[in-house]
């Protein structure tokens, strides 16, 4: 059983290492997009264009805020921070979800205004082919992080891939505004850009519904409880007395009390909680798990 969790450190290690190159490259990849896209726009006049380079500053805020949080899970627990800096992923994606909200509202103010005060979009062939470059590296980055988020089961990167995603859809969408304004529709730019600020709201709402529930300590899969409970007790003939579980972030922790016969002697008690603390690690991916015993 040991080798076991040994092994489940070392590819969840290993993991952490890729997730985090990974994180890092979306950084700067979809800076580089959001970037190019807002200094194309200060030529073309295209709103939609500048909506969805800020939205892939988001984005790429987004993939810092992921980077940053699995570097400090390395960080170690020092005086102040007693159970270390997992948490600390959530309180940054809190804080970037009041940045894109402010970035969303920016957006429909100007939108408001170039429906009010309509201004002629320049080189409007320039922005679709910006729009569909950006949507493009976007997607290709987005489902290379999502499969190292697969691999070793990061939920943060895999939200992080979830917004990559996101944000090359609405670089299309754009396109398909764009090109409809194209046409002589009037205030399709506008529009385009109110759309991809709803995107930008979708994502704050998202960032703000993780990292509250992860900071109240609310636990998103409730029937996980009930689940390692079965587990031990079918496992290990054992009753559970109570399970307390605890999300970390990146992760979860978990206190499994359970009732023990009295005639067990210390070693054969310190064994067997040994052996049940390592298999919930093992089953369920659990860090700073606890086992405490109750006699019956």
């Amino acid at each position: 059983m040991k080798k076991y969790v040994i092994q489940y450190f070392l590819t969840k290690n290993k993991g952490f290492e890729e997730g985090k190159r990974a994180a890092w490259v979306s950084i700067w990849t979809l800076l580089a997009i959001g970037i190019a896209e807002v200094a194309i726009s200060t030529t073309t006049g295209s709103l939609t264009l500048f909506a969805d380079g800020l939205d892939s500053m988001a984005d790429a805020l987004v993939s810092f805020i992921v980077w940053f949080g699995i570097a400090m899970l390395h960080k170690p627990k020092s005086r102040k921070f007693h159970f270390g800096y997992a948490k600390i992923e959530s309180f940054a994606a809190f804080v970037a979800a009041i940045v894109i909200v402010i970035l969303g509202i920016f957006i429909i103010y100007h939108a408001y205004e170039k429906i009010v005060h309509p201004v002629e979009t320049v080189n409007p062939e320039i922005t679709m082919i910006t729009l569909i470059a950006a949507g493009s590296i976007s997607l290709h980055r987005a489902f290379r992080v999502r499969s190292v988020a697969k691999k070793y089961n990061l939920i943060s990167l895999n939200l992080d891939a979830k917004n990559s995603i996101k944000d090359g859809s609405a670089s299309f969408v754009g396109f398909a505004s764009v090109l409809v304004g194209y046409f002589g529709i009037p205030y399709m730019d506008a529009i385009g850009g109110i759309i991809i600020a709803g995107y930008i709201f979708y994502m704050a709402r998202m960032a703000f519904k993780e990292s509250t529930l992860v900071l109240l300590d609310a636990v998103k899969n409730p029937e996980l409880e009930d689940e390692i409970s079965h587990y031990v007790e079918q496992s290990f003939n054992v009753k559970v007395d109570d399970v307390l579980i605890r999300p970390l972030g990146h992760a979860m922790s978990a206190q499994i009390h359970v009732i023990m016969k009295s005639d067990m002697t210390l070693k054969e008690a310190d064994i067997f909680i040994k052996k049940i603390h390592d298999a919930v690690i093992e089953k369920f991916g659990t860090e700073e798990t606890t086992v405490i015993p109750k006699l019956s």
